[in-house]
């Protein structure tokens, strides 16, 4: 499965606040763009997701990116969601649009108009710590959270689980994500797999 820091990833998020649900809604409607910034949303709402179109199926998938080994399970899950075929299917996630960490100002609005996009959002979870957390967030919001899958990593030994999801603040926003019938456990990639395969 790798190491453990190649499995936790990025720790900058780890002393943040969690928002809760108003302050990221809030924070979503808040951000003012630039002209240049509101083109790259046209074209992306206008360009880059008419490919979605003729898709029955469409899965938004959310979690740790980078070069970590929860990204590589995260693609895992992408291109089983992407390689569905009855009914025609297709994964993307935020990457997918070449949006670049300098454009983060651009990523809450564009989350936004994917969940929209998507019938599916299917979020990768393995802990509390990574950035992706405030994506959990705004999945928490009622118009997002009908459509949002949970497969949560589960850990064999009780005080790494607890160490790994010890974000108070996002665990009590997510609750609802984490214990629902929505939410599939795996403990390592072949469950990863299985799990993937529940989501519909």
């Amino acid at each position: 499965m790798g190491s453990d820091e190649e499995d936790r990833g990025p720790r900058e998020f780890e002393d943040a606040t969690f928002p809760d649900q108003e302050e990221l809604l809030a924070g979503l409607e808040d951000v003012r763009l630039t002209p240049a910034e509101h083109q790259r949303i046209k074209n992306l709402v206008n360009e880059d997701l008419d490919e979605l179109k003729g898709y029955d199926r469409r899965y938004l998938v959310v979690g740790a990116g980078g070069g970590t080994g929860a990204a590589t399970r995260r693609g895992t899950v992408y291109d089983r969601l992407d390689a569905r075929t009855t009914p025609p299917a297709v994964a993307f996630c935020l990457e997918d649009y070449g949006l670049t960490p300098e454009e983060i100002r651009l990523w809450v609005r564009a989350f936004d108009i994917l969940c929209g996009r998507a019938t599916h959002i299917v979020a990768v979870v393995e802990d509390f710590d990574g950035g992706y957390v405030w994506e959990m967030g705004l999945l928490f919001a009622p118009s997002y959270r009908e459509k949002a899958w949970v497969l949560k990593r589960r850990y064999w030994d009780p005080e790494t689980e607890r160490e790994r999801y010890a974000n108070g603040m996002a665990a009590s926003h997510v609750e609802l994500l984490l214990t629902g019938p929505r939410c599939h456990e795996w403990a390592d990639e072949a469950e990863l797999r299985e799990a993937v395969d529940r989501v519909p």
